[in-house]
């Protein structure tokens, strides 16, 4: 954030070692990639045994005669309180103000899909396609060697700057409800969802984005998990630390421990209908 010291990205990637090892993890060209792979490099891994703290559900019950067991529980309810608080959710989007993003987020696809973008502006993968502007950077399969803080800054120039739109329809008005301060976002990336699309527990790079991560969402209601884990052919998914529900023109903001110390995902059973989301970030 402001009063880093570092005036350009590429300056702190330099200076930056990678990922601390404190944090759980689970494990563009516009070439078509797995539409499960971790989109930062990070692995997957087989499920855990659920986990009960969801945000909107009852717990389950406890077996009072085993004491192990009632020790996990308690350290899973402490880290599911740790996630809660380096989140914070706003509903800053009317349906009418939705309504107009998403018809520039469709100019988005339409531009893209005519070979109007750099080559680097847009990523495809089956059920997820990803936009970059402003900043892009190399991840997945793209990296040529896998896992966190491998992830690098395109040159500057190679993906497309931000449209005129995300300043004047989602990014003035997140400064004008101090969500972040003005001259804060330099990378705005869109996610657009087919129903069953996902992207694996991650980090979003230490190295790279300053915190905090901010996100808008579009066209439909979905859910942020935490603390998720992946397994492949078929792809199933652990039940998360923390369920966070995202609603269609509300903004989440992750910090702390929420963006630090543990990874989130996008499930696929959480993507029923058509979704996006314009992730905003330093």
């Amino acid at each position: 954030m402001a009063g880093s010291g570092y005036t350009d990205l590429r300056e702190k990637l330099k200076s930056m070692m990678p990922y601390r090892d404190g944090y759980k993890s689970s494990g563009g060209s516009k070439s078509r990639r797995d539409p499960a792979e971790s989109p930062y490099g990070a692995g997957g891994g087989a499920p855990e045994r659920k986990r009960k703290h969801h945000h909107d559900s009852d717990s389950e019950p406890t077996d009072s005669e085993d004491p192990l067991r009632g020790e996990e529980e308690e350290e899973e309810e402490e880290e599911a309180q740790k996630v809660k608080g380096g989140i914070r959710q706003l509903r800053l989007f009317s349906p009418e103000e939705c309504v107009k993003i998403e018809a520039r987020i469709d100019e988005v696809v339409s531009r893209a899909e005519k070979g109007l973008y750099k080559e680097h502006t847009v990523d495809r993968a089956p059920l997820r396609n990803k936009y970059f502007f402003g900043e892009g950077y190399t991840y997945g399969s793209q990296l040529q060697r896998r896992g966190p803080g491998q992830e690098r800054l395109y040159p500057r120039g190679e993906v497309d700057t931000i449209p005129e739109w995300v300043h004047d329809l989602v990014i003035r008005k997140l400064v004008e409800h101090r969500v972040i301060p003005d001259g804060f976002v330099n990378s705005a990336v869109i996610n657009d969802y087919q129903p069953g699309g996902c992207i694996v527990s991650h980090v979003d790079p230490i190295h790279i984005f300053e915190r905090p991560i901010v996100s808008v969402s579009f066209f439909s209601d979905s859910a942020l998990c935490f603390g998720c884990k992946f397994q492949f052919k078929p792809i199933r998914v652990s039940e998360p630390v923390f369920f966070l529900p995202v609603r269609r023109g509300s903004v989440t903001v992750l910090s702390g421990y929420a963006a630090d110390e543990i990874t989130h995902c996008i499930r696929p059973q959480d993507i029923k209908e058509r979704r996006a989301v314009i992730i905003l970030r330093k």
